[in-house]
Order: structure tokens, then C-alpha cells, then sequence
């Protein structure tokens, strides 16, 4: 692990203001990420800010290009890819060694508006139990349509739902407390790694926010959508890059993981349902020559059974 030397020095804050760290993952997406530090660099006058960037083992020259240009925020290198959830304990880590009141979890594929932090910031003073606080997440290509504002968790399907696909002023709550929401965007209170823990390495990618909030909400945290703070998305971007049969292995998998772990009275059922459902889908995907979809699902459900978790054992399976 190459870590760059990080030396913060903060004056003492008024009431008024809060030590905020974000934390953004960046994987072979330099024009995203590039775009998205833009957006957000602008709010560092505005409090006290800091940003850390994880660049989780990029293939390319992203890590020296995003640190030419962007001097001033502070840039940590992964060798390998640690996946969503590896790449951000990473970054999670070092902002609390660095006294973080607040960690923003913030997708690379983001866009930020102006004064969404300080929407965000009113949960925490409304309800003392608040402990993650997400925006209303809208469509990058549409911003008037909302991708996510938060939903409910599935005990038999193993995964969020959230509120989407609306027009954006169509919700009228200001504040809504929830069940999930999207690891996209999250505004989580310092205390609640404290008594909660990290994001967990056996999902690698997708579910660890589902699990994670989960947990929160389990240890007696509320978590809530604020209306009036708003990012936009560039939804799957950032997983563009896999092939599909990765991720669905990865979803296949990590639902059922999800399952055992917070509903084991559900996992018959769920096993059952998307066993059901997956074969269903992959006799379509023979049918229409995408074969490899069914195999990556036959390799999750199979690894999932063997308690293998985490990353992908790539020698054994080949590239799906």
C-alpha cells in the first residue's frame, strides 16, 4: 500500500461548524472523478472540509493526473482494487484518525449541489439519534428525475428499494426517515463507526450499504433522506466498466450473503427465490447468447454455498 504523507492541522471550530471529511473512491474513472472533485471543491470555504481520495489500484495514470490536479486534496493509493466497500474503510480510516465530525461517503460518477451539505447537516441538528443523513439522488442525464431518496429492505429478495424514477419535485417531505439508503451519497456521523463498525470487505461490491444499514439501524441509529440537498448521478458509470456476468455474481451472491447474516429465518425462501428466478433468466440468456450471465449466477450461488466471500477469485473462474 503506497500512502501519501497526510499532515492536517484544524483550528477549533466554532458551533457553527463541523470537521467534514469525504471520502471518494476512484477505479479507472478519471473524467468522473474529475468532475465530481470540481463540484465539490467548491464548498471548502464554506466549512471545514477535507477530501481524501482513494484510488483503488487504477490500471491507467489516474492516481498522478487527479494529484496534478488537484494539489491541495489528499490522495491515498491502493495496489489492488479493494472493491467499494475495501476502498472506502481505507479512506474512512484515516479521516478519523484525523478527528472527522462527519464522513461523507460520495460515489466518484456524482455531481454536487451547492448547499447539499448544509441540507444534510439539519438532520443531525432535528433528531440527536440521526446517524446517516443521504440527499435526493437525480439522474446526471436527467436531473429532474430522481435515481434514489431513499426506501425500504426486502427480507426475502436480499436487497433496498428505494424511491426512484419520479419527477423530482413530486416529494413533498422535506425529511424522511428510511430503511435504506444508496451508498452513493452518505452523511454519517463519526459515532456511529464508533459503535457500528466499517463497511463490511465480505461484499466487496454491492450490498455493503444495504448491511451497513442494517446495522446502523440495529445499534439504535435513525437514518433519513433531506429533499433539499440534491447530487446528481451518472448511474453505472462507475460499474460500466465490469462485465455484466461480474456483476451479477456479485449481486447474486451477495444478496443471499446479506440473507444469512441479518434474516437467517428468511434464507430458505430467498435461496429458493432467486434460485428460481436466476435459472428462469438464464435460460433467456442462452437463448440469446449471453451464456456467460448464467454461469457467473451458477459461480455465485455455488460460492455462496462454499462461504467464500469478498473479491472474485478471478484464476479460478476466468474474467466473467
Amino acid at each position: 500500500m503506497n500512502y501519501e504523507k497526510i499532515i492536517m492541522e484544524f483550528s477549533q471550530p466554532s458551533a457553527e461548524q463541523r470537521r467534514i471529511s469525504t471520502i471518494i473512491v476512484n477505479w479507472n474513472g478519471f473524467e468522473d472523478t474529475y468532475e465530481c472533485l470540481t463540484s465539490i471543491n467548491k464548498l471548502k470555504n464554506t466549512y471545514l472540509l477535507n477530501i481524501f481520495v482513494v484510488d483503488n489500484g487504477s490500471s491507467g495514470e489516474d492516481y498522478l493526473s487527479l494529484k496534478k490536479n488537484f494539489p491541495e486534496i489528499f490522495f491515498i493509493r491502493s495496489d489492488s482494487n479493494l472493491g467499494f466497500s475495501g476502498g472506502n474503510n481505507l479512506g474512512i480510516k484515516l479521516a478519523l484518525q484525523n478527528k472527522a465530525d462527519y464522513l461523507l461517503l460520495l460515489n466518484n460518477d456524482t455531481v454536487v449541489e451547492p448547499n447539499f451539505i448544509s441540507q444534510l447537516l439539519r438532520v443531525f441538528e432535528l433528531d440527536e439519534n440521526a446517524g446517516i443523513a443521504s440527499p435526493k439522488i437525480n439522474y446526471y442525464d436527467s436531473p429532474d428525475i430522481v435515481w434514489s431518496a431513499g426506501g425500504r429492505i426486502s427480507k426475502i429478495r436480499g436487497s433496498g428499494f428505494a424511491l426512484g424514477n419520479i419527477k423530482s419535485d413530486s416529494i413533498s417531505e422535506e425529511i424522511k426517515e428510511v430503511s435504506f439508503v444508496s451508498g452513493c451519497c452518505m452523511l454519517i456521523k463519526k459515532e456511529v463507526f464508533d459503535k457500528v463498525g466499517f463497511l463490511d470487505d465480505d461484499f466487496f461490491l454491492y450490498l455493503e450499504d444495504t448491511d451497513f444499514c442494517i446495522r446502523v439501524r440495529d445499534s439504535g441509529f435513525k437514518i433519513f433522506v433531506a429533499n433539499k440537498s440534491v447530487i446528481y448521478h451518472k448511474v453505472s458509470r462507475s460499474t460500466i466498466k465490469l462485465e455484466k456476468p461480474v456483476s451479477l455474481y456479485y449481486t447474486t451472491r451477495n444478496r443471499l450473503l446479506l440473507v444469512r447474516k441479518h434474516f437467517k429465518a428468511y434464507l430458505p425462501v430467498t435461496f429458493i427465490y432467486i434460485a428460481l428466478t436466476m435459472s428462469l433468466k438464464s435460460l433467456y440468456w442462452i437463448f440469446v447468447g449471453k451464456g456467460n450471465n448464467g454461469k457467473a449466477v451458477f459461480h455465485a450461488i455455488k460460492d455462496f454455498l462454499r462461504n467464500k466471500k469478498g473479491k472474485i477469485d478471478e484464476k479460478t473462474y476466468g474474467k466473467l
